[in-house]
This record gives structure tokens, sequence and C-alpha cells, in this order.
């Protein structure tokens, strides 16, 4: 199983050097002469002089495997060569505030060539240098814009200065943003990246298994958290890939849930959403079980018509179908199951045609997963059509039901019932594969995990 290192990602140097030659390629169909520029970010304040942990950009992170803050990859292709450059923050051997003996080793410009794969390397103090060169034999520069608006600024200047000097020869008039071309590369998924991918997926289930042995009345929310997010770290996670949702009762019909405080009582059914980060990539996983270890005859009733939508979802993965084909298939999969409810009156044809789902599962079934846990790619075609789905393709299927006792329509044994059941998975050329397939989510294996208080 990959594991990266201090300074690189969990992939060899060629593989960041494969991805970097590809997106030449894409943007040489966009312009013959150009710069493109990747900001890895910059630490950021917590509270006075305590900062959060570092997250790499993940683009920057995609074409490099490197992580250290402060550090700038610029692309240049002018006169038809092709040169990657890194610059990055100086080794500091020094006994001085922020050097590395405070906050650990640096790679330094000195090592950078030969560990990244890169044709050279400067120290970041020289950044602003570089940036005004390269600009003036090129027409373009490819940036992610709006993603850092400091960085915005300086460019535009630095563009429009160049411009102004240079008006009669070759000087940048566009900036156009990255997110197109590098976010299709991005949504192709590797046969290294899957792997890294199902790790993550593994990791996660092994926490909610954790939390589902666990759970007890009388307990709080922010403790079966804790058993969850324990496991995620024991097994080599470096993070949580988002804030962990974990909502119990009536705070399962609050989709971005995130107090995660209150006191978990007999009788409730608990909805945790919770998914973790490893070697920089996603998981994304939501079960729903019980505090008393067993489902109720309510409970059951309206998970298993969540199960069984996500079932039909799942199934319906499939190359060339349209990537909300998963959404449509468990929509008609939860207006059957509404409509079998006695307390609605509405037949199936009418929840559908009506879309009177939407006001029991007010979201959509899928998202793009992979470096990012809402990841990059487009979801319509040039002609605002579904895109088509791909072997390498990754999304989240994740129906719901979320009965809330802010609507008196609902019978009272309803409500406060929230279900989300998701899952991670990959298209592929035989069929949708489940990397978190480890993950149980029948009745029957979700009750069997309780273990016996001692």
């Amino acid at each position: 199983m990959p594991q990266s290192n201090r300074f690189f990602g969990p992939f060899s140097k060629q593989s960041y050097q494969r991805r970097r030659q590809e997106l030449f390629r894409r943007l040489e169909k966009e312009s013959p002469d150009f710069v493109a520029i990747f900001w890895s970010g910059s630490e950021q304040i917590r509270n006075r002089t305590n900062h959060y942990p570092f997250r790499v950009d993940s683009n920057f992170f995609y074409l490099t495997g490197f992580s250290e803050p402060e550090s700038l990859l610029l692309m240049r292709r002018s006169g038809g060569k092709n040169k990657v450059v890194l610059a990055l923050r100086a080794r500091d051997l020094s006994t001085n505030r922020g050097s590395e003996i405070w906050e650990g080793e640096r790679l330094g410009a000195e090592r950078a060539v030969k560990t990244l794969g890169i044709d050279e390397a400067i120290e970041n103090s020289k950044v602003e240098e570089l940036l005004q060169d390269s600009l003036k034999a090129v027409s373009t520069v490819f940036w992610d814009v709006g993603g850092y608006p400091e960085w915005d600024r300086k460019l535009a200047s630095w563009m429009q200065m160049i411009c102004q000097l240079r008006a009669r020869a070759l000087a940048p008039y566009r900036l156009v943003g990255l997110c197109e071309s590098l976010g299709e590369m991005r949504k192709i998924k590797s046969t290294e990246e899957l792997q890294v991918m199902r790790q993550s997926a593994e990791i996660a289930s092994e926490g909610h298994i954790r939390a589902m042995q666990m759970i007890r009345p009388g307990a709080f929310e922010y403790q079966v958290v804790a058993e969850a997010e324990r496991e995620f770290k024991k097994r080599g996670a470096t993070d949580t890939a988002y804030q962990t949702i974990c909502a119990v009762g009536e705070n399962a019909c609050t989709l971005h849930y995130h107090w995660n405080r209150d006191l978990i009582k007999k009788g409730q059914l608990l909805l945790m959403d919770a998914g973790a980060e490893f070697e920089g990539y996603a998981s994304d996983i939501t079960r729903s079980f019980p505090a008393d270890g067993k489902f109720s005859k309510v409970q059951k009733e309206v998970y298993q018509i969540v199960l069984e939508a996500q079932k039909a979802a799942i199934e319906s993965a499939r190359v060339g179908a349209a990537w909300n084909r998963p959404h449509l298939a468990a929509v008609e999969v939860i207006s059957e199951g509404l409509a079998s409810l006695k307390w609605i009156k509405n037949s199936k044809k009418e929840i559908l045609k009506k879309s009177l789902w939407k006001k029991y599962m007010p979201h959509s079934v899928s998202h793009w997963i992979g470096l990012d846990v809402h990841d990059v790619g487009r979801y319509e075609d040039e002609k605002g059509k579904p895109v088509k789905l791909e072997p390498g393709f990754v999304m989240t299927i994740e129906p719901g039901l979320y009965f809330s006792k802010r609507d008196s329509s609902i019978p009272s044994n309803y409500q406060g019932i929230g279900v989300r059941i998701e899952d991670d998975v990959a298209i592929a050329k035989k069929g949708p594969q489940v990397l978190s397939g480890s993950c149980p989510k029948e009745i029957q294996e979700i009750e069997a995990l309780r273990l016996p208080r001692f």
C-alpha cells in the first residue's frame, strides 16, 4: 500500500510527471504559449500564534505530490518547449521561531529538482521575479481564478503592467481558469488512485463499525464521533475528509448538522456521516443505526426504503449511463416507498410527477469524490446534458429520508427519524465497485455488531 513520506505523495515521481505532461498537452490545445500557475496555499491562523493544520491545495498536490505551504508551481510553454519550475521555502537551520528546529525539516530548492522530477527549483523569496519574467513571453495565463484572491490581484496587476510596457510584443492578454482542463483530468482516477481511495474507504468503514458497536443511550454525540475518528487515526488517516456529522433523532433531519453535542436517548436512531482522508484522498460514508442496538418497526420500515433505493442507484451506475441515472433510480424507489406508507395519500405516480419526494429527500443522490470530498469535474457536457459515466469516475451514492418534527403532517411515531445511507462507488467496465463495501448496512448486520457491555 502506498505511503507518502515527509516530502512526497503516495505515487512515484514519474506518476506526477505524467500528469504534468498530460496537462501541458491539454492546455496546448487552448493556447500555443502559456504559463500555468499553482499555489500550494498558506498556513491559516486559528488564534493568535496558533495555526490550523495545513492542508495543501488539491490541484497543486495532484501535479506534484508535494505538500509544503508557501510553494508555487509554474508550468511554462514558450517557443515550443515546456518547463516546470517550483518555488518553495528556503532551508532554515537557525534557532529562530519558524525555522526547521521549530517546525520540521524542509525540502529546499537544492533537493527539489531530483526529488520531485522538475526542471528547476528556486526559493520562494524570488517568486515575484520568476512570475514577472515568465509572463513576458506568453499570451495566456492559466490560474485557479477565485481560489486565492490575493494572487488574483497580483496576477492581474502584473499582466496589465507587462501589456502596457510591451504593447507591440507578445504579452499575456488572457487570464483563464484551470477548472475545466484539470477538473476533467482529476475526474478520471488511475488504478493507483483507486487503490488509495479504497484504503481510505476501508479506514472510514472501520470507524463507522466502531461507532455502531459502542453507541449507547446516555452517551453524547461527540463520544460516538470520538470512537469513529480514533479508528481513523489508528489506521493511518491524516485527518477527517470533512467535519463529521453525528446526528441523533431530530438532529438527523438537518442535512449538515455539526453541533455533535446532544445526549443520545433510548429508542433514537443516529445518523453518522463521516469520512477519512488518507494520502490526500477522501472517503465519504453515511450510516444510520439505533442507539439501542435494535431498530424499531417504524425505523426498519423507513431504513429499508432508503436501503432499497441505494441498491437500485448503485446498480444503475454503469459505464455509458448519465451521471444522474443513480439519482433517478433512487427517486423511483423512494417514491414507491413513500406511497406505501399508510399516512401518505399520494400514489407513486403522483409523487414522481409532482416531485413530492423532495419534501422528504431535499438533496441529490451523488457527487464526485477524490482529492476533495466534493471533487472537481463537470456534471454537464457542452450541450447542457448530463455527462456519461466512464471507467475511473468515482461518485457517492447517498439517498435519504427525513421526517422532521417541524412537519406536523407527519405522524408522531415517524417524527424525528432521519436516515441516509452513503457509499463511495467507482465506475468500472464490469459494473459498479463499492469502495466502502466493507461497512455494514443490512439491518441484520448492524444489529449483530453490538458489543456486550462490560
